[in-house]
C-alpha cells in the first residue's frame, strides 16, 4: 500500500474513531477548557515554539522579543528586526517604523518563514526600517494574561476583532513610539489584520496621528461583491459551528497541534499523491494562482499556520465576510451586546474617522477581496491614497503573505 493512502487511512480511522467518542470537534478546531489540579504546574502552559527567532536570526538579522502588557491584561509578544544586512545600524541613524499586524489565526512567523528573497519584513528592513511584527492575542506568541490562564480560564478567551482594536492596538502603538522616540509609524496588515488597523482608529481616533500611511494588503472589511458558492456551502455552516464549539467549552480554535501540522506536511509535501488536493482546497478558498505558489514551502506553511485564536474572534471576521457590513461581534443575546457595547445592537465601525492615509492593494485572482470591495471602501475612506492592483494576473489573497513575487508589491 503506498505511503500517501496508508497514511490518509490512518487518518481516516483517527476520525471515526474520535467521532464516535464524541470529540470530533476537539479534534477538527481545537481542545476544550481543561478542568486543572491547583497542584499541578505543568498543566495550563501553552504549546509554543520559538521559531520567530529561530528564524529571523538564522538568516543572519537581528532579532527582539517585547512583551507588552494591554489594557486589559494580555501579554502581547512582539517581534522586531531592528536593521538588516544590507543597511546595518549606525551612527545612530534613527529608521522609520513599520509595524506588521497578521490575519485570521496567523502570527509573526507567517511573515518570515521564507526568507529575504521573498518576505516583506527582511525587505523593508534591508530598505532601512525598524520593522515590528504584532502577535494577536491568544494566538501561540500571546497566550499569556496578567491573571488568566488560557487553558482553564473561559474569560481569556472572551474577545473578538474588537478588543484587539481597541485596547491592544493603542498599547502597542504607544510603546513602539515611545520605544523609538517616534511620532507615528507605517502600518502593514492583510487581511483581518487590516481590518482591525481601521477598526482601531475607527474606535480610537485620537491615533490616526499616528499612522504615517496604512498600507491595507487585502483588507476585509465590506464584502460587496457576490459570495461563491463553494464559500457559502462551507462557510454558512461555519457560524452555527462555532456556536456549537463554544456550548462545548472550546474557546481556542486551530491552535498549533504538533499532530496536525505533520499530518498536513506528510499529506501535501512534494512528492506525495495527495498534494494537488491539498493546493486545490486552498485556491477554492483564496482564488486558483499556480504562478506564484511555491509548493515547496507547504511543510513550512503547516508549521506556521494556523497559530490559534478564540473561537469568538474567528466568529466576528465569519460574520463581516458573510453579512457584508463592518459591525461589531452580535453575541446572539440583547444582554450580553448591552455589555459589551452600552447597547443590544452591535454598532458598525464608522470609517470617515479613519482619517489616516490609506492605500488598498488588491490581488485581481483574489476570492475574498474583490476590486469591488476595495472601490466600496475607498469611497468610506476620507483619506484614501489610492487603489493599487498588484500586476499579476491571478494574484490571490494569500500571496501578499507566501506568494513568489510578495516582496514587490512594496519594495519597487
Amino acid at each position: 500500500m503506498k505511503t500517501s493512502v496508508r497514511c490518509s487511512l490512518h487518518f481516516l480511522i483517527l476520525v471515526v474513531c474520535e467521532c464516535s467518542c464524541g470529540h470530533w470537534l476537539e479534534l477538527l478546531m481545537g481542545p476544550r477548557l481543561k478542568e486543572i489540579d491547583e497542584g499541578d504546574e505543568n498543566e495550563g502552559k501553552a504549546f509554543q515554539i520559538n521559531d520567530a527567532q529561530d528564524l529571523v536570526e538564522g538568516y543572519g538579522y537581528p532579532f527582539q522579543s517585547h512583551e507588552v502588557l494591554s489594557q486589559s491584561g494580555y501579554v502581547l509578544s512582539l517581534h522586531r528586526i531592528p536593521y538588516g544586512i544590507k543597511r546595518k545600524q549606525s551612527n545612530g541613524t534613527k529608521r522609520p517604523v513599520a509595524l506588521f499586524q497578521h490575519g485570521l489565526v496567523s502570527a509573526s512567523d507567517m511573515w518570515l518563514f521564507q526568507g529575504p528573497n521573498m518576505d516583506l519584513p527582511y525587505a523593508l528592513a534591508d530598505a532601512g526600517y525598524d520593522v515590528w511584527i504584532s502577535n494577536m492575542r491568544g494566538n501561540v506568541y500571546s497566550k499569556a494574561h496578567k491573571t488568566l490562564n488560557p487553558d482553564r480560564d473561559k474569560r481569556f478567551w472572551d474577545f473578538s476583532l474588537h478588543e484587539v482594536a481597541y485596547y491592544d492596538l493603542p498599547t502597542i502603538t504607544d510603546y513602539i513610539l515611545n520605544l523609538t522616540n517616534h511620532t507615528n509609524l507605517y502600518f502593514l496588515g492583510h487581511s483581518i489584520g487590516s481590518t482591525v488597523g481601521m477598526m482601531f482608529c475607527a474606535l480610537r481616533p485620537e491615533y490616526n496621528s499616528k499612522i504615517r500611511l496604512h498600507l491595507a494588503l487585502a483588507p476585509l472589511v465590506y464584502v460587496t461583491h457576490a459570495i461563491t458558492l463553494p464559500h457559502k456551502i462551507i462557510l454558512m455552516p461555519s457560524i452555527p459551528l462555532t456556536k456549537t464549539a463554544l456550548a462545548n467549552h472550546i474557546y481556542n480554535i486551530f491552535p498549533r497541534r504538533p499532530y496536525f501540522t505533520r499530518l498536513l506536511q506528510m499529506l501535501c509535501k512534494d512528492g506525495m499523491p495527495l498534494q494537488q488536493l491539498c493546493v486545490s482546497v486552498i485556491f477554492m478558498f483564496v482564488g486558483a494562482d499556480y504562478g506564484q505558489f511555491n509548493t515547496k514551502h507547504f511543510p513550512s506553511i503547516f508549521t506556521y499556520f494556523p497559530a490559534g485564536t478564540s473561537t469568538y474572534l474567528a466568529q466576528h471576521t465569519l460574520q463581516i465576510y458573510l453579512n457584508g457590513t463592518l459591525s461589531a461581534l452580535d453575541y446572539g443575546n440583547n444582554d450580553t451586546n448591552f455589555i459589551k457595547y452600552n447597547q443590544t445592537v452591535p454598532p458598525q465601525y464608522n470609517l470617515s474617522q479613519v482619517t489616516h492615509p490609506v492605500s488598498l492593494h488588491y490581488g485581481n485572482g483574489d476570492l475574498l477581496v474583490t476590486r469591488k470591495d476595495i472601490d466600496f471602501v475607498e469611497k468610506l475612506l476620507p483619506n484614501s491614497v489610492g487603489k493599487f492592483p498588484v500586476p499579476y494576473k491571478d494574484f490571490n489573497h494569500m500571496d501578499f503573505i507566501w506568494g513568489i513575487d510578495a516582496k514587490k508589491i512594496i519594495i519597487r
